[in-house]
């Protein structure tokens, strides 16, 4: 072979891997409530938003620039309200949104566990899983359940009770199902990612550092003793102990200076189906993980209602009772 050919096939095969090895894109989590559709019975009737919040949902999704979005409680298969929404350029997978040509490997019958495959520009494919975890038996509302009866409860025993009882372990809506997707991809060595709502706090903010200098996660405790004890969410910990990186935490690692909450933003008194706003929770429940040290998060924003709460604020009335988060990814050079 000459030379010059030589040199040529060279330069194509650095130029290609230059360009899979720069590709970035931003990807999303968001749970919209109800499919996006008139939830009156919480709090969030269409006449509030004019008529519809598809248009503040997909407002949101373009005001952050995603790439790639996983929605939870999307609209029906059937329905494609949201990506008419976000018009031109975009692909639906099931429960997932792209501007890459997407391909769904795998959706659960209740549609809450899916897993996606996305071809980015070049040749890399990644795979996503999309899952949304049981919301019954959410451990901090177990928590204060024990503290309102006895407000001297030993924390120890107090963290052990939640960490059992508030598990998500078995059936389509725990963890057990979400890691056989993540394992397999793991030992393809694919780059591989993980969003949702897991209903379920990390480990990374239930921490002793927050435990001693963070602010009580109860908006308003009549106990006397703050809701900021230390415990190893199971959920977190086998992520974490197979492998997989919180994205957010990597970015933010101080946890008491940027806690990332994304349940829930503040609402009315006597707002229909929910329990007073003083009697929530504030807590990051909301994530987005990713696995492979050639992987690089570039930034990891909260997105929602103005406030200090949000990094990322949409003008208008905010579309969901959770906050979202996008991430921004480069692979490394």
């Amino acid at each position: 072979m000459k030379p010059f050919f030589i040199l040529l096939i060279t330069l194509v095969g650095q130029f290609k891997l230059y360009a899979e090895q720069s590709i970035g894109f931003r990807l999303m989590t968001f749970n919209i409530l109800q499919g996006g559709g008139n939830a009156k019975n919480v709090g969030f009737g269409n006449e509030l938003f004019g008529g519809s919040r598809i248009d503040e949902i997909a407002s949101a999704i373009k005001l952050v620039k995603a790439d790639i979005v996983g929605i939870q409680e999307d609209c029906s298969i059937k329905s494609n309200v949201i990506l008419n929404g976000l018009g031109e350029g975009w692909f639906r997978a099931g429960k997932l949104y792209s501007k890459f040509p997407a391909k769904l490997i795998h959706s659960n019958k209740d549609r809450s566990l899916e897993v996606v495959d996305v071809k980015l520009a070049g040749s890399r494919v990644v795979r996503i899983v999309n899952c949304h975890w049981w919301p019954n038996n959410y451990g901090p509302f177990l928590a204060q359940e024990k503290l309102k009866v006895g407000p001297r409860v030993d924390l120890n025993s107090l963290a052990k009770i939640v960490e059992e009882k508030g598990a998500r372990r078995g059936g389509t809506r725990g963890y057990s199902a979400t890691i056989e997707p993540l394992e397999e991809a793991i030992e393809e060595k694919r780059a591989i990612f993980l969003l949702g709502d897991f209903n379920e706090p990390s480990h990374l903010d239930w921490t002793e550092h927050y435990a001693k200098n963070g602010s009580d996660r109860w908006v308003d405790n009549p106990t006397g003793t703050p809701l900021r004890l230390p415990v190893k969410w199971p959920g977190s910990v086998l992520l974490e102990n197979i492998g997989m990186i919180d994205s957010f935490r990597q970015v933010h690692t101080d946890e008491v200076k940027k806690s990332g909450n994304t349940w829930t933003p503040p609402y009315p008194i006597q707002t229909p189906g929910r329990r007073p706003y003083g009697d929530q929770v504030l807590d990051r429940i909301d994530r987005i993980y990713h696995h492979g040290n050639n992987m690089k998060v570039v930034s990891a924003q909260v997105v929602g209602e103005k406030g200090n709460t949000s990094d990322i604020v949409i003008q208008g009335r905010w579309p969901s009772d959770h906050r979202a988060v996008v991430v921004e990814y480069k692979w490394k050079k």
